[in-house]
Protein backbone atom coordinates (compact mmCIF):
# COMPACT_ATOMS: atom_id res chain seq x y z
CA UNK A 1 0.00 0.00 0.00
CA UNK A 2 1.01 3.47 -0.69
CA UNK A 3 0.11 6.78 -0.95
CA UNK A 4 -0.77 9.08 -3.91
CA UNK A 5 0.96 12.17 -4.41
CA UNK A 6 -1.11 14.16 -3.13
CA UNK A 7 -1.07 13.06 0.17
CA UNK A 8 1.17 15.17 2.88
CA UNK A 9 2.29 14.59 6.46
CA UNK A 10 2.17 17.77 9.04
CA UNK A 11 2.18 18.53 12.58
CA UNK A 12 -0.46 20.30 14.34
CA UNK A 13 0.10 21.37 18.16
CA UNK A 14 2.46 18.61 18.36
CA UNK A 15 0.35 15.89 16.93
CA UNK A 16 1.63 14.14 13.70
CA UNK A 17 -1.14 14.17 10.78
CA UNK A 18 -2.01 13.59 7.42
CA UNK A 19 -4.01 14.45 4.91
CA UNK A 20 -4.87 14.02 1.63
CA UNK A 21 -5.40 17.58 -0.62
CA UNK A 22 -7.32 15.57 -3.70
CA UNK A 23 -10.30 15.20 -0.54
CA UNK A 24 -9.88 17.44 1.70
CA UNK A 25 -9.27 14.55 4.84
CA UNK A 26 -7.17 14.83 7.78
CA UNK A 27 -6.67 12.27 10.13
CA UNK A 28 -4.41 12.35 13.76
CA UNK A 29 -2.03 9.82 14.05
CA UNK A 30 0.17 8.18 16.81
CA UNK A 31 3.46 7.86 16.90
CA UNK A 32 3.20 4.54 15.50
CA UNK A 33 0.76 5.29 12.72
CA UNK A 34 2.94 8.58 11.82
CA UNK A 35 5.94 6.08 10.97
CA UNK A 36 4.26 3.77 9.24
CA UNK A 37 2.66 6.55 6.82
CA UNK A 38 5.99 7.90 6.26
CA UNK A 39 7.03 4.53 4.95
CA UNK A 40 3.60 4.74 2.76
CA UNK A 41 4.66 8.33 1.38
CA UNK A 42 8.33 6.17 0.32
CA UNK A 43 7.50 2.91 -0.27
CA UNK A 44 4.79 -0.33 -0.81
CA UNK A 45 3.94 -1.20 3.20
CA UNK A 46 2.15 -4.51 3.08
CA UNK A 47 -1.82 -4.06 4.49
CA UNK A 48 -0.86 -6.14 7.70
CA UNK A 49 1.59 -3.71 8.50
CA UNK A 50 -0.98 -0.66 8.48
CA UNK A 51 -3.68 -2.93 10.55
CA UNK A 52 -1.49 -4.08 12.93
CA UNK A 53 -0.75 0.11 14.42
CA UNK A 54 -4.74 0.77 14.17
CA UNK A 55 -7.32 -1.15 11.96
CA UNK A 56 -9.35 1.86 11.94
CA UNK A 57 -6.33 3.72 10.56
CA UNK A 58 -6.46 1.61 7.17
CA UNK A 59 -10.03 2.32 7.30
CA UNK A 60 -9.97 5.62 7.69
CA UNK A 61 -7.07 5.91 4.64
CA UNK A 62 -9.04 4.13 2.08
CA UNK A 63 -12.71 6.66 2.93
CA UNK A 64 -10.30 9.52 2.74
CA UNK A 65 -8.47 8.79 -0.83
CA UNK A 66 -4.90 8.44 0.33
CA UNK A 67 -4.27 5.31 -1.99
CA UNK A 68 -6.06 6.44 -5.21
CA UNK A 69 -5.85 9.80 -6.93
CA UNK A 70 -9.35 11.05 -7.17
CA UNK A 71 -9.92 12.30 -10.28
CA UNK A 72 -13.06 13.88 -9.30
CA UNK A 73 -15.60 16.23 -12.22
CA UNK A 74 -15.25 20.05 -11.90
CA UNK A 75 -17.93 20.82 -9.08
CA UNK A 76 -19.19 24.12 -7.98
CA UNK A 77 -19.83 23.79 -4.00
CA UNK A 78 -21.26 27.27 -3.37
CA UNK A 79 -21.94 30.54 -5.63
CA UNK A 80 -23.01 34.04 -5.19
CA UNK A 81 -25.56 35.40 -7.32
CA UNK A 82 -25.94 39.23 -7.32
CA UNK A 83 -29.95 39.75 -8.60
CA UNK A 84 -29.71 43.45 -8.96
CA UNK A 85 -27.02 46.14 -8.96
CA UNK A 86 -29.60 48.06 -7.46
CA UNK A 87 -29.34 49.73 -3.80
CA UNK A 88 -31.09 52.13 -1.37
CA UNK A 89 -27.84 52.81 0.55
CA UNK A 90 -24.36 53.75 -0.25
CA UNK A 91 -22.10 51.40 2.16
CA UNK A 92 -18.28 52.12 1.91
CA UNK A 93 -16.62 48.98 1.20
CA UNK A 94 -19.34 46.83 -0.23
CA UNK A 95 -17.44 44.18 -2.65
CA UNK A 96 -20.52 44.47 -5.10
CA UNK A 97 -20.25 48.39 -5.67
CA UNK A 98 -18.84 49.28 -9.32
CA UNK A 99 -19.99 51.72 -11.92
CA UNK A 100 -23.46 49.87 -12.76
CA UNK A 101 -24.67 50.68 -9.10
CA UNK A 102 -28.09 52.03 -9.73
CA UNK A 103 -27.69 52.12 -13.70
CA UNK A 104 -27.86 48.49 -14.76
CA UNK A 105 -31.55 47.34 -15.52
CA UNK A 106 -32.51 44.14 -13.95
CA UNK A 107 -32.14 41.17 -15.94
CA UNK A 108 -35.30 39.65 -16.76
CA UNK A 109 -36.22 36.18 -14.54
CA UNK A 110 -35.83 33.92 -17.35
CA UNK A 111 -31.83 35.36 -17.23
CA UNK A 112 -31.38 34.46 -13.46
CA UNK A 113 -33.64 31.43 -14.04
CA UNK A 114 -30.78 30.31 -16.42
CA UNK A 115 -27.83 31.36 -14.74
CA UNK A 116 -29.44 29.18 -11.47
CA UNK A 117 -29.73 26.17 -13.67
CA UNK A 118 -26.27 26.77 -14.56
CA UNK A 119 -25.05 26.57 -11.65
CA UNK A 120 -27.10 23.68 -10.27
CA UNK A 121 -25.88 21.60 -13.43
CA UNK A 122 -22.37 22.18 -11.96
CA UNK A 123 -23.01 20.29 -8.96
CA UNK A 124 -24.10 23.59 -6.75
CA UNK A 125 -25.29 23.06 -3.19
CA UNK A 126 -24.80 26.27 -1.87
CA UNK A 127 -26.82 29.48 -3.34
CA UNK A 128 -26.23 32.98 -1.45
CA UNK A 129 -28.55 35.61 -3.24
CA UNK A 130 -27.13 38.78 -3.03
CA UNK A 131 -26.79 42.66 -4.61
CA UNK A 132 -27.37 45.69 -4.60
CA UNK A 133 -30.81 44.79 -2.81
CA UNK A 134 -32.20 42.13 -3.54
CA UNK A 135 -35.74 42.63 -2.16
CA UNK A 136 -35.70 45.69 -4.37
CA UNK A 137 -36.60 42.70 -6.98
CA UNK A 138 -40.08 42.11 -6.77
CA UNK A 139 -39.50 38.88 -8.35
CA UNK A 140 -37.11 37.82 -5.41
CA UNK A 141 -39.71 34.98 -4.13
CA UNK A 142 -39.56 33.43 -7.79
CA UNK A 143 -35.70 33.37 -7.92
CA UNK A 144 -35.41 31.53 -4.72
CA UNK A 145 -38.56 29.03 -5.58
CA UNK A 146 -36.38 28.41 -8.86
CA UNK A 147 -33.54 27.04 -6.92
CA UNK A 148 -35.18 25.51 -4.50
CA UNK A 149 -37.86 23.67 -6.06
CA UNK A 150 -36.74 23.14 -9.95
CA UNK A 151 -33.32 22.95 -9.59
CA UNK A 152 -33.12 21.33 -6.01
CA UNK A 153 -30.32 23.36 -4.67
CA UNK A 154 -29.72 22.29 -0.86
CA UNK A 155 -29.32 25.69 0.63
CA UNK A 156 -30.65 28.96 -0.62
CA UNK A 157 -29.69 32.00 1.33
CA UNK A 158 -30.46 35.44 1.12
CA UNK A 159 -28.41 38.63 1.80
CA UNK A 160 -30.00 41.75 2.43
CA UNK A 161 -29.16 45.07 4.45
CA UNK A 162 -32.36 44.80 6.47
CA UNK A 163 -34.23 47.99 5.10
CA UNK A 164 -36.40 46.75 2.14
CA UNK A 165 -37.81 43.79 3.64
CA UNK A 166 -41.76 43.61 3.47
CA UNK A 167 -43.97 40.92 5.03
CA UNK A 168 -45.66 39.89 1.65
CA UNK A 169 -42.33 39.08 0.17
CA UNK A 170 -41.43 37.14 3.27
CA UNK A 171 -44.15 34.99 3.38
CA UNK A 172 -43.74 34.14 -0.09
CA UNK A 173 -40.17 33.65 0.44
CA UNK A 174 -40.94 31.08 3.56
CA UNK A 175 -41.70 27.92 1.47
CA UNK A 176 -38.21 28.42 -0.36
CA UNK A 177 -35.33 29.89 1.29
CA UNK A 178 -33.12 28.14 4.27
CA UNK A 179 -32.02 31.90 5.87
CA UNK A 180 -32.22 35.41 5.68
CA UNK A 181 -29.18 37.49 6.31
CA UNK A 182 -29.31 40.98 8.16
CA UNK A 183 -26.02 43.32 7.54
CA UNK A 184 -25.28 45.09 10.94
CA UNK A 185 -22.85 48.22 11.46
CA UNK A 186 -23.47 48.47 14.92
CA UNK A 187 -24.55 46.35 18.23
CA UNK A 188 -26.48 48.68 19.56
CA UNK A 189 -28.73 52.23 18.46
CA UNK A 190 -26.16 54.10 20.04
CA UNK A 191 -22.95 52.52 17.94
CA UNK A 192 -21.45 54.84 15.64
CA UNK A 193 -21.83 53.64 11.92
CA UNK A 194 -18.48 53.07 10.01
CA UNK A 195 -19.79 51.62 6.97
CA UNK A 196 -23.10 52.70 6.50
CA UNK A 197 -22.60 56.48 7.92
CA UNK A 198 -26.32 56.31 9.45
CA UNK A 199 -26.96 54.03 12.18
CA UNK A 200 -29.91 51.84 11.68
CA UNK A 201 -29.57 49.63 14.51
CA UNK A 202 -33.64 49.31 15.55
CA UNK A 203 -34.46 48.94 11.97
CA UNK A 204 -32.64 46.30 11.43
CA UNK A 205 -33.32 44.48 14.85
CA UNK A 206 -37.28 45.12 13.46
CA UNK A 207 -36.03 43.09 10.16
CA UNK A 208 -34.36 40.48 11.73
CA UNK A 209 -37.79 40.24 13.94
CA UNK A 210 -39.81 40.08 10.62
CA UNK A 211 -37.95 37.24 9.14
CA UNK A 212 -38.64 35.30 11.85
CA UNK A 213 -42.61 36.39 12.35
CA UNK A 214 -42.52 34.64 8.41
CA UNK A 215 -40.98 31.75 10.05
CA UNK A 216 -37.94 31.95 8.09
CA UNK A 217 -34.36 31.41 10.35
CA UNK A 218 -32.70 34.92 10.64
CA UNK A 219 -29.16 35.14 10.73
CA UNK A 220 -26.70 38.77 11.61
CA UNK A 221 -23.43 39.60 9.72
CA UNK A 222 -21.73 42.32 11.03
CA UNK A 223 -18.28 43.48 9.11
CA UNK A 224 -15.25 43.57 11.71
CA UNK A 225 -12.74 45.81 11.33
CA UNK A 226 -10.49 48.16 13.66
CA UNK A 227 -12.90 50.10 15.72
CA UNK A 228 -15.17 47.39 16.48
CA UNK A 229 -13.08 44.58 17.51
CA UNK A 230 -13.75 44.81 21.05
CA UNK A 231 -17.76 44.50 20.21
CA UNK A 232 -17.84 41.12 19.15
CA UNK A 233 -18.97 39.77 22.23
CA UNK A 234 -21.68 42.51 22.10
CA UNK A 235 -22.66 40.93 18.91
CA UNK A 236 -22.72 37.56 20.19
CA UNK A 237 -24.91 38.64 23.11
CA UNK A 238 -27.14 40.07 20.40
CA UNK A 239 -27.72 37.48 18.31
CA UNK A 240 -28.54 35.52 21.22
CA UNK A 241 -30.91 37.82 22.14
CA UNK A 242 -32.78 38.02 19.02
CA UNK A 243 -32.55 34.19 18.16
CA UNK A 244 -30.59 34.70 15.45
CA UNK A 245 -27.63 32.52 14.17
CA UNK A 246 -24.21 35.04 13.72
CA UNK A 247 -20.99 35.18 11.77
CA UNK A 248 -18.39 37.69 10.82
CA UNK A 249 -17.35 39.53 7.70
CA UNK A 250 -14.30 40.53 7.46
CA UNK A 251 -13.46 43.79 6.36
CA UNK A 252 -11.50 43.70 3.21
CA UNK A 253 -10.25 46.97 0.95
CA UNK A 254 -7.04 47.88 -0.65
CA UNK A 255 -4.62 48.92 2.17
CA UNK A 256 -4.78 52.89 0.28
CA UNK A 257 -8.85 52.95 0.30
CA UNK A 258 -9.16 56.28 1.29
CA UNK A 259 -12.19 55.93 3.32
CA UNK A 260 -11.61 52.33 4.32
CA UNK A 261 -7.97 52.20 4.67
CA UNK A 262 -7.99 53.11 8.15
CA UNK A 263 -10.38 50.78 9.31
CA UNK A 264 -8.03 47.76 8.38
CA UNK A 265 -6.84 45.67 11.55
CA UNK A 266 -3.36 45.67 12.80
CA UNK A 267 -1.46 43.45 13.94
CA UNK A 268 -2.96 43.33 18.00
CA UNK A 269 -6.53 43.68 16.33
CA UNK A 270 -5.89 40.79 14.77
CA UNK A 271 -4.67 38.11 17.00
CA UNK A 272 -7.14 39.70 19.27
CA UNK A 273 -9.95 38.59 16.40
CA UNK A 274 -8.48 35.34 16.29
CA UNK A 275 -8.74 34.54 19.96
CA UNK A 276 -12.28 35.95 20.51
CA UNK A 277 -13.11 33.67 17.50
CA UNK A 278 -12.35 30.25 19.29
CA UNK A 279 -12.95 31.85 22.84
CA UNK A 280 -16.46 34.03 23.16
CA UNK A 281 -19.02 31.52 22.17
CA UNK A 282 -18.84 29.36 25.48
CA UNK A 283 -15.76 27.65 23.62
CA UNK A 284 -17.69 27.11 20.50
CA UNK A 285 -15.82 28.70 17.14
CA UNK A 286 -17.48 31.47 15.62
CA UNK A 287 -17.75 31.83 11.69
CA UNK A 288 -16.01 34.12 9.99
CA UNK A 289 -16.87 34.48 6.31
CA UNK A 290 -14.29 34.14 3.56
CA UNK A 291 -11.14 32.63 6.36
CA UNK A 292 -10.19 29.43 6.65
CA UNK A 293 -10.73 28.57 9.81
CA UNK A 294 -12.84 26.17 11.96
CA UNK A 295 -12.19 23.39 14.25
CA UNK A 296 -13.30 20.58 11.56
CA UNK A 297 -9.64 20.41 10.32
CA UNK A 298 -8.96 20.01 6.74
CA UNK A 299 -5.97 19.94 4.43
CA UNK A 300 -6.35 22.21 1.04
CA UNK A 301 -3.78 24.02 -1.64
CA UNK A 302 -5.77 27.51 -2.13
CA UNK A 303 -9.45 29.01 -0.85
CA UNK A 304 -11.06 27.37 -4.07
CA UNK A 305 -11.90 30.54 -5.70
CA UNK A 306 -12.82 29.97 -9.27
CA UNK A 307 -13.41 26.07 -8.71
CA UNK A 308 -15.32 25.29 -5.80
CA UNK A 309 -17.20 28.84 -5.34
CA UNK A 310 -18.09 30.83 -7.77
CA UNK A 311 -20.03 34.08 -8.56
CA UNK A 312 -22.36 35.71 -11.13
CA UNK A 313 -22.93 39.47 -11.12
CA UNK A 314 -25.85 41.09 -11.82
CA UNK A 315 -24.97 40.91 -15.82
CA UNK A 316 -24.46 37.66 -15.64
CA UNK A 317 -20.77 37.53 -15.79
CA UNK A 318 -19.16 35.06 -14.30
CA UNK A 319 -16.10 35.66 -11.61
CA UNK A 320 -14.02 33.32 -9.12
CA UNK A 321 -15.80 34.57 -5.86
CA UNK A 322 -17.88 37.39 -4.49
CA UNK A 323 -14.86 39.78 -4.18
CA UNK A 324 -13.03 39.35 -7.31
CA UNK A 325 -15.18 41.12 -9.68
CA UNK A 326 -12.21 42.14 -12.02
CA UNK A 327 -12.80 42.38 -15.93
CA UNK A 328 -9.11 40.69 -16.02
CA UNK A 329 -11.01 37.65 -14.27
CA UNK A 330 -14.43 37.25 -16.17
CA UNK A 331 -14.79 33.49 -16.65
CA UNK A 332 -17.71 33.53 -19.28
CA UNK A 333 -21.03 34.68 -18.77
CA UNK A 334 -24.46 32.89 -17.11
CA UNK A 335 -27.24 34.40 -18.58
CA UNK A 336 -25.56 32.74 -22.11
CA UNK A 337 -22.73 30.00 -21.37
CA UNK A 338 -22.75 27.11 -19.53
CA UNK A 339 -21.50 27.61 -16.24
CA UNK A 340 -19.04 24.18 -16.13
CA UNK A 341 -17.45 25.59 -19.47
CA UNK A 342 -16.46 28.29 -16.64
CA UNK A 343 -14.10 26.31 -14.99
CA UNK A 344 -12.64 25.06 -18.27
CA UNK A 345 -11.10 28.40 -18.52
CA UNK A 346 -7.17 29.88 -18.45
CA UNK A 347 -8.61 32.12 -15.33
CA UNK A 348 -10.19 28.71 -13.55
CA UNK A 349 -7.01 26.90 -14.61
CA UNK A 350 -4.95 29.16 -13.34
CA UNK A 351 -6.67 29.19 -9.75
CA UNK A 352 -6.89 25.52 -9.88
CA UNK A 353 -3.25 25.13 -9.27
CA UNK A 354 -2.22 27.63 -6.89
CA UNK A 355 -0.63 26.10 -4.07
CA UNK A 356 -0.20 27.70 -1.05
CA UNK A 357 2.92 26.16 -0.63
CA UNK A 358 4.59 28.45 -3.04
CA UNK A 359 3.32 31.61 -1.87
CA UNK A 360 5.25 34.38 -0.47
CA UNK A 361 5.39 33.77 3.19
CA UNK A 362 2.97 31.13 3.33
CA UNK A 363 5.71 27.89 2.29
CA UNK A 364 7.10 27.20 5.67
CA UNK A 365 4.09 28.17 7.83
CA UNK A 366 3.35 25.77 11.05
CA UNK A 367 -0.52 25.92 9.63
CA UNK A 368 -0.16 25.75 5.36
CA UNK A 369 -1.73 23.23 4.67
CA UNK A 370 -4.73 23.34 6.86
CA UNK A 371 -4.91 26.94 5.60
CA UNK A 372 -4.41 26.63 2.24
CA UNK A 373 -2.95 30.29 1.84
CA UNK A 374 -6.45 32.04 3.29
CA UNK A 375 -8.11 34.49 0.55
CA UNK A 376 -7.40 35.17 -2.67
CA UNK A 377 -9.01 38.42 -3.03
CA UNK A 378 -6.53 40.05 0.57
CA UNK A 379 -3.87 38.83 -1.41
CA UNK A 380 -4.52 40.84 -4.36
CA UNK A 381 -5.67 43.58 -2.06
CA UNK A 382 -2.95 43.84 -0.12
CA UNK A 383 -0.10 42.97 -2.59
CA UNK A 384 -1.40 42.70 -6.17
CA UNK A 385 -0.92 39.29 -7.05
CA UNK A 386 -2.58 36.27 -6.28
CA UNK A 387 0.26 33.93 -4.91
CA UNK A 388 1.04 36.10 -1.32
CA UNK A 389 -0.38 35.97 2.11
CA UNK A 390 -3.88 37.04 3.16
CA UNK A 391 -3.92 39.98 4.83
CA UNK A 392 -5.65 38.49 8.27
CA UNK A 393 -2.88 35.57 8.34
CA UNK A 394 -2.32 36.69 11.87
CA UNK A 395 -5.28 36.35 12.73
CA UNK A 396 -5.86 32.72 11.48
CA UNK A 397 -2.18 32.01 13.05
CA UNK A 398 -3.89 33.40 16.45
CA UNK A 399 -6.47 31.04 16.30
CA UNK A 400 -5.12 27.91 15.52
CA UNK A 401 -2.15 28.60 17.95
CA UNK A 402 -5.06 28.92 20.71
CA UNK A 403 -7.06 25.79 19.42
CA UNK A 404 -3.55 24.02 18.82
CA UNK A 405 -3.14 24.36 22.88
CA UNK A 406 -6.59 23.44 23.73
CA UNK A 407 -6.41 20.07 21.79
CA UNK A 408 -3.05 19.01 23.41
CA UNK A 409 -4.20 20.05 26.93
CA UNK A 410 -7.24 17.87 26.27
CA UNK A 411 -4.74 14.73 24.99
CA UNK A 412 -2.73 15.59 28.19
CA UNK A 413 -5.48 15.22 30.37
CA UNK A 414 -7.00 12.08 28.86
CA UNK A 415 -3.83 10.27 29.13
Amino acid sequence: MRFTEEVVLFDFAGIPMVGCLGTGYAIGLTEQGAAVCARMLEEDVPEDDVTAVDPALLEHLARGGFFQRVVAEPRVLSAYLHVTQRCNLACAGCYSLDEHRNRLADAPLADMKRAVEGLAAAGLSQLIISGGEPFLREDLPDIVEHAKRVCGIASVTVLSNGTRMTEEALERLAPNVDCVSVSFDGCSAAAPAYIRGEQRFDELVEAVRMVQRAGIPAHIIPTVHAKNVDDLASYVQLSRDLGASLNFSLLTCEPDDEVLGGLLPGADELRMLGRALLTLDNGKPLPAMDAPVGVNLTVKRNCGAGCKSLSVDADGTIYPCHMLHRPELAMGNAFTDAVLDALQTDVSRTLQTLDAEKFEDCGTCRYLRICGGGCRARSLFESGNLESKDSYCLMTQEFYDVLGKAMSESLQQRR
